[in-house]
């Protein structure tokens, strides 16, 4: 039986029922806020963050992109995209990237597309030795 077959025989209710599953289930389900206070430090040393000693590495941490830029310096912004609020920021090519839907941003946050446009949400970061802050 093909599908079209399948869902004449189903009817129209049914039909509305299995589709209305289906994007319910596809729904975003994130209620992370990108404006919680945030204040945590990295320890560079660790394995868990061995990332951030090459330009263009990045992890994520308590809902945070904590990146070194081309340049070197330490940079952090919240791992939620405003177009959508997905957690699926990451740093590319020197810029912020969510991979749901294509939002950019630049390192100071301003969108550089349609669906960056909202902004993101940037952090502070200080480097005291080898223990990297990140805050609000």
């Amino acid at each position: 039986m093909e599908r079209k077959e399948f869902l004449a025989q189903l009817g129209m209710g049914a039909a509305f029922v299995l589709t209305a599953g289906c994007f319910n289930s596809c729904k975003k389900t994130d209620t992370t806020t990108p404006d919680a206070v945030v204040d945590f430090s990295l320890d560079l040393t660790a394995p868990a963050n061995a990332a951030l000693a090459n330009n263009g590495g990045y992890v994520v941490s308590n809902d945070v992109v904590v990146a070194k830029n081309n340049a070197g310096a330490y940079v952090a912004a919240t791992a939620i995209c405003s177009h959508q609020g997905f957690k699926q920021i990451a740093l590319s090519n020197n810029e912020w990237a969510c991979s749901v839907h294509g939002a950019r941003f630049n390192l100071a946050g301003v969108g550089l597309n349609e669906n960056g446009n909202k902004g993101l949400k940037i952090y502070n970061t200080s480097l005291n030795g080898t223990t990297l802050r990140i805050f609000s």
